[in-house]
């Protein structure tokens, strides 16, 4: 194939650095492509066009902390689901996988969706985020006309609640809501 940039030279298959722009930053990436033997100019044919279009929207993810495409699509096969499965797990559509899957890249929110729903150890850490930050109500009693009822507040000690025993519970003055027939025991 003859150069379209300096017409004398012949495009051959190589190793070329191109660079390309996603959501206005700019990112230079090694793909199989051509390159004239001539002037040196790099491009890629149409065939080679989605890859190069992969490897860019990845440079953009890997920079942002986000899952690459290769990533979504290992966490996906670890699950052992196709990709309307993976779809219906998340709740989203499967064109969306799809996209992901070949170089489209996904918002902040469905990167952290992911995360929680592939990653036993995000899901944990978002959980323990949660009951530290959530107050859990604890029944130690219920009965026909009472129930006794503790809420760990904001400002309680973070016990895991399978760990918790009558003698690891606190119960802080401030945790107690205005109205609280317990701040009078």
């Amino acid at each position: 194939m003859i150069c379209f940039e300096c017409e004398n030279g012949e495009l051959t298959p190589a190793m070329v650095h191109l660079a390309s722009t996603r959501h206005g930053e700019s990112f230079t990436v090694e793909v199989a492509g051509l390159k004239c033997d001539k002037c040196g100019f790099e491009t890629v044919d149409s065939e080679q066009s989605a890859e190069f279009t992969r490897f860019i929207s990845d440079a953009y993810r890997e920079k942002h902390g986000l899952l690459t495409g290769a990533e979504i699509r290992a966490r996906r096969l670890q699950l052992r689901m196709t990709q309307q499965r993976f779809s219906e797990h998340l709740g989203v559509g499967i064109a969306s996988v799809k996209r992901w899957e070949s170089g489209q890249i996904q918002e902040n929110a469905m990167d952290q969706l992911i995360r929680l729903k592939t990653d036993p150890a995000a899901a944990r850490e978002n959980l323990k985020t949660l009951e530290q930050q959530v107050p859990e109500q604890l029944v130690l009693s219920e009965g026909k006309d009472v129930a006794l009822v503790f809420a760990m507040g904001r400002h309680s000690r973070y016990v895991h609640p399978h760990a918790m025993s009558v003698e690891t519970f606190f119960i802080y003055q401030d945790d107690l809501a205005v109205g609280d027939d317990c701040a009078a025991a």
